[in-house]
């Protein structure tokens, strides 16, 4: 099965050298997609020293991003991560495995790469439980910076819904369980950037509650700005 990755990324330059250099280093072979989201700065001259491929979309939005890197990529299996974010060494080979028999998609854990130190325990710990807790009640819960999805079965539900300006993981991840089986692989870790809290802790627990909640009850997200 080939491996397809995609990173949507706008105006990461600071950012984006150490997440791709994380996915040139896995075990196995795979396509490195990187989607300039109409960034200003040197976020497309960056991508292309380690990307296969890299493609710009200039409507903004994480959305159209990661829709357009799914379909110029050519895997069988096509993952998702962030920008700001590095994955473990094992990442792509964990994501390999999952897929191997009949699952669909699979996703794993999120840490912070830097933050304080109770930040860090609650995304290890709290994050986690709260990803496996949903998994177990039959709701995956899929994190932009970690996901993987057959080719096909994107294909059938349409890709990513871009009406939406946030929580088009979670969105897709709730569409997904109704074709087949969805893995929580607690060893397919990555590591993201604290970034979303420097923002303010209401508002990061606002922005996630609300949308959670209204997936709950109506199906739906909230039409929030992403807080990426």
């Amino acid at each position: 099965m080939r491996l397809s990755v995609v990173v949507p990324a706008y105006n990461e330059e600071r950012y984006l050298e150490p997440c791709l250099r994380a996915l040139r280093g896995q075990g196995v072979e795979l396509e490195l997609v990187v989607v300039d989201n109409a960034s200003s700065d040197a976020t497309a001259e960056i991508a292309g020293e380690y990307a296969d491929l890299v493609v710009r979309e200039e409507r903004k939005g994480v959305a159209f991003a990661r829709e357009r890197g799914w379909r110029s990529a050519r895997g069988e299996i096509i993952a998702f991560t962030d920008a700001d974010t590095v994955v473990a060494r094992d990442w792509a080979e964990r994501i390999l495995e999952a897929l191997q028999g009949d699952a669909i998609a699979a996703y794993g854990p999120v840490y912070l790469s830097d933050g304080l130190w109770h930040e860090k325990l609650l995304a290890k710990y709290g994050f986690t439980a709260f990803l496996l807790l949903n998994h177990l009640l039959g709701m995956p819960h899929f994190s932009g910076q970690n996901f993987a999805v057959r080719r096909s079965a994107l294909e059938r539900v349409g890709g990513f819904n871009l009406q939406l300006k946030s929580a088009e993981d979670v969105d897709l991840s709730r569409r997904l369980r109704m074709l087949g089986r969805i893995r929580f692989i607690r060893d397919m870790v990555v590591y993201t950037s604290s970034r979303r809290l420097r923002k303010g802790y209401l508002r990061f627990l606002w922005h996630h509650s609300a949308n959670y909640f209204s997936l709950l009850l109506t199906g739906k997200t909230r039409d929030f700005e992403d807080v990426r």
